[in-house]
C-alpha cells in the first residue's frame, strides 16, 4: 500500500474499502445482521449494568440468555439510544467528510505545524472503514450508558410514575409480611423479575412476574 499523505487519497482508500466491504455482505447478509445485532444486545446489556448500579442493584446477574439478547427490544430507550448514536455518528462523518474536502481545495498550502499535522495525521495510517466501524459499534453503547445513567437518576428523583401492586404470594420485608407495596417505581424488568425502586424502603424490590397478581398507577388507579 502506497503512504497516504492526502485527503483525497484517505477519501479514496476508503471509497475503495467501503465497495469491497458491500461486495462481501452482499453475498453473505448474515453477518451484517449478526454484527448488528450483537452490538445492540451489548448496547442493551451496558443500559442495564449502568441503570442497576445507578438504583444499588447488579442486574446483570439476573439476566437470563433471553434477556440479554431481547434486551434492545424490551427496553424502548436502547433503542433509542442506538437510533440516535448511529445517527449522530453518521452526521458527524459527512460533516467531517465535507469540511475536509472544502480544505483541500484551498489554493494557499498550509505551513508550520498545520501542515505537518495534515501531512503525517495519525489516521492516515489507519482504513478509514475501520474508524468508522469502530465508531458506529462504540457509539450506540457510549449512548446507552448516559442513558442508563439518566434514567437512574430519574428513578432516585422525586416525580414520575409511582405504581401499587399486590402479590399473589407474601413477601418478608424487615421481617413483616407484605401482600401489597405503594409507591414504587419500575426500574426495569427482565424474562422472570420485575425490578421496582421503594420510595419508601429507599431500596429495589426484586419481585418475580409470575408473583404480581395486579399492578395499578397509584395516582390514577387503573390497570396498567
Amino acid at each position: 500500500m502506497n503512504r497516504i499523505t492526502t485527503d483525497e487519497a484517505y477519501f479514496a482508500w476508503f471509497k475503495s474499502s467501503l465497495e469491497k466491504n458491500k461486495a462481501f455482505f452482499y453475498e453473505h447478509p448474515s453477518v451484517l445482521l449478526s454484527l448488528t445485532y450483537l452490538a445492540l444486545s451489548f448496547s442493551g446489556l451496558i443500559y442495564l449494568y449502568v441503570l442497576g448500579r445507578g438504583v444499588g442493584v447488579d442486574i446483570i446477574k439476573y439476566l437470563e440468555l433471553v434477556d440479554f439478547f431481547m434486551a434492545f427490544l424490551a427496553t424502548p430507550q436502547i433503542l433509542y439510544s442506538c437510533i440516535g448514536a448511529i445517527s449522530t455518528t453518521a452526521i458527524g462523518f459527512f460533516l467531517i467528510q465535507k469540511s475536509e474536502k472544502a480544505k483541500s481545495k484551498r489554493t494557499e498550502p498550509s505551513v508550520g505545524w498545520r501542515s505537518w499535522f495534515e501531512t503525517w495525521r495519525p489516521f492516515y495510517k489507519v482504513n478509514p472503514l475501520i474508524l468508522g466501524m469502530f465508531a458506529l459499534l462504540t457509539m450506540p453503547m457510549i449512548y446507552s450508558a448516559v442513558s442508563g445513567h439518566n434514567d437512574a437518576k430519574s428513578v432516585l428523583q422525586e416525580g414520575g410514575k409511582v405504581y401499587q401492586i399486590d402479590l399473589v404470594n407474601p413477601v418478608s420485608i424487615h421481617e413483616q409480611s407484605m401482600l401489597r407495596f405503594d409507591h414504587l417505581k419500575l426500574v426495569t424488568e427482565t424474562e422472570r423479575f420485575s425490578f421496582f425502586y421503594s420510595v419508601e424502603l429507599k431500596q429495589v424490590l426484586l419481585i418475580t412476574r409470575d408473583n404480581i397478581a395486579s399492578v395499578q398507577l397509584a395516582s390514577q388507579d387503573y390497570d396498567n
